[in-house]
């Protein structure tokens, strides 16, 4: 069971085929099952625009106790930025994996935050949040 980050809708479409690198919903390696039907947590990329700036942060928030590693990616508009490391969060807990401010719109980037938990890859998707 999973449960949804509150206070978020998604990116229009434009934003989310802007590239590549922008994740898939939650999808394991082998297979497209959404993380919501299969992981034990919610993950997302936060998208937060203002009028001079753009924040991108990745969330996970367990349904149980988690640990893992994750990779955070953001590219575009001569920028490339790559973060990572280990993470755990305890039921209910909302833990900030990696965290961007840079000028300009967000679809003038691609990015990406992939989780690997017991063994298992997970990309998590971009949600625009509301400020």
């Amino acid at each position: 069971m999973t449960f949804p980050l509150p206070n978020r809708r998604f990116l229009s479409a434009a934003l989310i085929l802007a590239g590549a690198g922008v994740a898939a919903a939650c999808t394991t390696a082998a297979s497209t099952a959404m993380a919501t039907d299969t992981a034990p947590f919610a993950c997302e990329i936060a998208v937060t625009e203002t009028a001079t700036a753009t924040t991108f942060e990745g969330r996970v928030q367990a349904a149980e106790p988690i640990q893992g590693q994750f990779a955070f990616t953001l590219s575009g508009s001569g920028t490339n930025i790559r973060q990572g490391g280990s993470f755990a969060a305890a039921p209910g807990e909302t833990v900030t994996l990696g965290r961007s401010m840079l000028s300009g719109a967000a679809d003038a980037y691609d990015t990406e935050l992939t989780l690997t938990v017991d063994g298992q890859r997970y990309s998590c998707r971009a949600m625009e949040t509301e400020i």
